[in-house]
């Protein structure tokens, strides 16, 4: 029977062995004895940072394993990753959504205390609204484009000029952190344009949704107010980024669903392909041309796995957007790929050894055989995948 191989490179539960989860799962998995993968017996990782929904950047635990990745989604295009013991923070716009109509995220900026890197693709308020407060906080080196940078130079609190990296994504350069065990590839990308019609939907949505009292609307438009609103972002200030562990596992990031740039292109015809995508979906309202933009940025990175962003509502202007559709649309054309939507802070764990560019092969596990239609089986661990 023929099974997706994309989903050995999936670890949800954040097991690093599959053989030794093979034996542990007989007895952690008694109430699904069939192994059918009933949902309601999942057993329960051995890293407990792929158990917890509390953020290693607010205190949380980290990975005993260092070549273990975990990502959580964090609203919008806010992201943390967890490599080993490293945290680097992916977009803050976490809006402090206390004293504002935006759903509760369970943290606010002031609970983050810990980070070693922070990346940035754009300089929109709803991606940089807690970049000052969060950099100032942790002391985390910020990579962005110079209008991202030119901003955050102005909003408070007043960051350590020498913690700010700035990059076009147009020279090829590729940051070094040997520290955190990555490199990072600034590739410059292509805002996303609403298409007009976009406009009758947002006032229909503020027709129907509550207005905000007086004091959400002020905590909102104090926030808006620490983003960018230079027109020159489109096509200047938005920065894709392949960050390349020293395994070899590739995350490519773009937060903004816009069409793909020839720097995009010439830079993956060059990498080949990612192991995960954290893609930004259009600022749409209709999956069929959500998935129009989101297609190519699909074929484009070509990834193993792919984790979407900015589906969630934007008060007074987009609602919630479901992934379900797009996904249906990127299974249509790319069957292999393994599509992940899940929620606020919710971990999601990659054993970072088995990447797409090695054909999944791992030391010391299965003998180190290559996913093939012959076995298949043998990758298909009950729970796991």
């Amino acid at each position: 029977m023929k099974r997706n191989y994309a989903r050995a490179a999936l670890l949800a539960l954040g097991m690093t062995s599959i053989a030794v989860a093979q034996n542990v799962f007989a007895d952690r998995n008694a109430g699904d004895p069939r192994g059918v993968g009933d949902p309601r017996f999942t057993p329960a990782s051995s890293e407990p940072a792929c158990n917890t929904r509390t953020m290693a950047a607010a205190g949380g635990p980290t990975l005993k394993d260092k070549k273990t990745l975990l990502i959580r989604w964090m609203g919008y295009t806010n992201y943390e990753l967890v490599y080993g013991d490293k945290i680097i923070l992916l977009d803050n716009g976490y809006y402090n959504r206390t004293g504002t109509q935006y759903k509760d995220l369970g943290f606010t900026a002031a609970d983050i205390t810990r980070a070693d890197l922070i990346i940035i693709g754009h300089g929109h308020a709803d991606h940089i609204s807690d970049t000052a407060q969060v950099a100032f906080q942790t002391g985390a080196p910020v990579i962005g484009a110079p209008i991202t940078i030119a901003k955050l130079e102005t909003n408070p609190p007043a960051v350590n000029p020498q913690q700010f990296i700035t990059v076009t994504g147009t020279t090829g350069e590729v940051l070094n952190f040997p520290g955190i065990g990555i490199t990072v590839q600034p590739i410059l990308g292509l805002h996303g344009q609403p298409p007009k019609y976009t406009g009758a939907f947002g006032t229909a949505y503020k027709n129907a949704a509550p207005p905000p009292t007086p004091s959400e609307a002020a905590a909102f438009a104090a926030l808006s107010a620490r983003g960018s609103t230079d027109p020159n972002l489109i096509t200047q200030g938005e920065i894709a980024y392949i960050i390349t562990f020293d395994t070899g596992f590739r995350v490519a990031y773009r937060d903004s669903g816009g069409f793909m740039t020839d720097y995009e292109k010439a830079a993956m015809q060059s990498i080949g392909r990612v192991d995960v995508l954290l893609g930004a979906v259009a600022a749409d309202v209709i999956a069929e041309p959500q998935a129009m933009v989101l297609l190519p940025m699909i074929e484009n990175y070509r990834p193993a796995v792919y984790i979407p962003g900015h589906h969630e509502e934007e008060i007074g202007g987009k609602p919630d957007r479901a992934t379900e559709p797009l996904f249906q649309y990127v299974k249509n054309e790319f069957p292999d790929i393994v599509t992940v939507s899940k929620e606020f802070r919710e971990p999601t764990c990659f054993d970072t050894r088995a990447t797409i560019a090695k054909g999944y092969q791992r030391d010391n596990v299965l003998s180190g055989s290559v996913p093939s239609n012959a076995n298949l089986d043998d990758w298909n661990v009950p729970g796991l995948f």
